[in-house]
């Protein structure tokens, strides 16, 4: 089974791919954009298994009664048909870019989906069962079982009445007796593509292609007398990955096959029943434009084709989701056909820096502005075409002063308005540096006036970013912290109204509880330190006081010291005779006291 779908719509404006992850991209031919991506609400538990291209009436009638209305997307316009690993069919409208309607009566996975034309959609599942659709009116036409359990391509003709089942072996039906008419044999493997070639002359051949099969095969499609054999064959180089068939108004066939290694091989043959394998006429393919350094060539792969005449080829090339569609020519002689390209990756990511980066844009009636109408002093200077400047020399000096005085911080920052648009496109175009020079702020009033200013449907990215910024280091969940209390007290309505704010905010709440877990030891810890930091400072002091209480150095003067030996000894001197002094003092009041006691006597 194949695992992704691509092809073109009926009108050949749009380009559909059905990817392996369940998603549906929608492009446009005419410019290369990426139109449209849908993702079904059970892509994992019920993901798309195959599309299908179709295009309904212009004219819808209401199922109620006297009114008539014209839809552009449920009705007319391009719509693609998906079918579900669960058995519903789903109804995708490109004009209104949403599902208009489902269709149920499959029990199990739907393999194949085809259109022929009108309302007429054709289903066929696991279980066996084909049912044709009204897809417009909801209703099922017909049913039965076709007795093969996996079908891998299906065509109809509804002016013919027949059907085509392909698995390993190919089945003819008729749909109007529902009769099993042929069983074509010859592939080992799957049968991967299927298609129906109409001949001016009446008669129909459809072409093949299986999986790890480089044979294409060429099959009768008339009812009577017709061949069970392949009626031709045409090789490849590579096993086929889509086929695309065209037949010019003189008969010839033109067919255009894409293998995986990225070629397109061109057929132009009659068939005829020739029993040799056909050689394809023309090989195409692209190389990469590496520029000057040629040294590096790589290839560019083809997806798909259609429209495929003598003279030229519509191509969608590239690797998804980067894609370009062009027509190329094919009037020349030359069997293998090389095309240089640029790589729609790499023109992808320029544009994208294109629109980053603008330039300023000058006009003719510019005023330049001289220090002196920085200051306050309004002097028009406008500069003519072809002239220079009239600014003085004495004034260009001055602006190149270093030392004028600066002009006050809060001037030179940005203003809450213009930090709201840089963060609106930086969450836009996901630029790293210009979220980081808006978010690293640690001003909360300019925080909360940012905030406010931010529309609604900005909110939900922006909390997907601070849930990042909050897991990094200390500063960055500092500030992811300021930010996350400003959202919160500016949009807390919005926030308890939304549904979605529930997984915007549980890494959050995780991030949080997890944080509160470990708030307790920390805080022990911070006490122990702080009792350590404590001590060791207090000794710290005692050390510092004890060492200023004792001389550094001493320095002892010879001159001082005979100075200080000197006094010394006049001191002595003195108190020697001091107290000789005393003594004869001393002796001369012993004796007068004892010439008194005399005298009394």
């Amino acid at each position: 089974m194949v695992s992704e779908y691509s092809s073109f719509s009926i009108c050949g404006q749009y380009y559909g791919h059905l990817g392996s992850d369940g998603k549906l991209r929608i492009w446009e031919t005419s410019t290369g954009n990426l139109k449209q991506e849908y993702i079904p609400n059970l892509h994992l538990t019920s993901p798309c298994t195959c599309m299908t291209w179709l295009a309904s009436p212009n004219t819808v009638i209401s199922h109620q009664p006297r009114k008539k209305r014209k839809s552009d997307g449920g009705g007319g316009g391009a719509m693609v048909a998906m079918g579900t690993r669960c058995g519903t069919v789903v109804l995708y409208s490109v004009a209104e870019g949403k599902v208009v309607s489902m269709l149920q009566g499959h029990k199990s996975a739907v393999d194949c989906l085809v259109w022929e034309r009108d309302t007429d959609l054709f289903s066929c599942a696991s279980s066996e069962l084909v049912i044709q659709w009204d897809f417009v009116k909801k209703k099922r036409k017909r049913s039965f079982k076709s007795g093969i359990e996996q079908i891998t391509a299906m065509q109809v003709r509804i002016d013919r009445n027949c059907l085509l089942l392909a698995s390993r072996e190919i089945k003819l039906w008729d749909l109007e007796s529902v009769t099993l008419i042929r069983v074509y044999t010859g592939h080992v493997n799957f049968v991967t593509s299927l298609d129906i070639i109409d001949l001016p002359s009446g008669e129909s051949y459809f072409i093949t292609s299986a999986q790890n099969d480089r044979l294409l095969k060429a099959w009768n499609l008339n009812k009577e007398n017709a061949p069970e054999d392949p009626v031709a064959s045409f090789a490849m180089n590579d096993v086929a990955r889509s086929v695309s068939v065209s037949v010019s108004k003189k008969g010839d066939t033109n067919m255009a096959a894409v293998t995986k290694s990225g070629a397109m091989l061109l057929y132009s043959h009659q068939i005829n029943g020739k029993n040799v394998p056909i050689k394809p006429t023309q090989v195409v393919m692209i190389a990469s434009d590496s520029g000057q350094n040629r040294s590096k060539v790589s290839s560019l792969q083809i997806i798909l084709a259609r429209s495929i005449t003598k003279k030229k080829a519509f191509i969608a090339y590239g690797s998804m989701p980067f894609l370009a569609f062009e027509s190329i020519g094919l009037e020349t002689e030359d069997k293998e056909i090389c095309l240089v390209r640029k790589d729609p990756k790499i023109a992808s990511s320029l544009k994208q820096q294109a629109v980053k980066v603008r330039g300023p844009e000058i006009g003719n009636d510019v005023e330049y502005l001289s220090q002196s109408n920085v200051n306050g002093t309004i002097v028009g200077n406008k500069r003519a075409k072809g002239k220079a400047s009239d600014v003085p020399l004495a004034e260009r000096l001055d602006n190149l002063a270093l030392n004028q005085p600066s002009s006050s911080t809060t001037s030179t920052q940005p203003k809450s308005e213009g930090l709201a648009h840089l963060l609106i496109q930086g969450l836009q175009s996901k630029d790293k540096s210009l979220l980081q020079s808006v978010l690293f702020r640690k001003d909360e009033v300019v925080m909360a006036q940012t905030v406010q200013r931010l529309p609604l449907h900005v909110i939900s990215p922006l909390l997907r970013e601070l849930t990042a910024l909050i897991q990094g280091k200390t500063y960055m969940s500092q500030v992811a912290a300021e930010w996350l209390r400003a959202i919160l007290s500016a949009h807390a309505s919005q926030l308890l109204a939304d549904t979605n704010t529930g997984p915007l905010l549980a890494p959050l709440l995780g991030i949080v509880e997890s944080r509160l877990g470990t708030l307790g030891p920390l805080c022990r810890l911070r006490g122990r330190l702080d009792l350590l930091i404590n001590q060791v400072t207090v000794s710290d002091k005692q050390n510092l006081v004890d060492s200023s209480s004792q001389a550094l150095l001493v320095h002892h003067d010879q001159d001082s010291v005979d100075e200080d030996s000197d006094i010394f000894g006049s001191e002595e001197e003195d108190e020697n005779e001091s107290e000789e002094h005393w003594d004869e003092l001393s002796d001369k009041e012993d004796f007068a006291e004892s010439e008194d006691v005399d005298m009394s006597a």
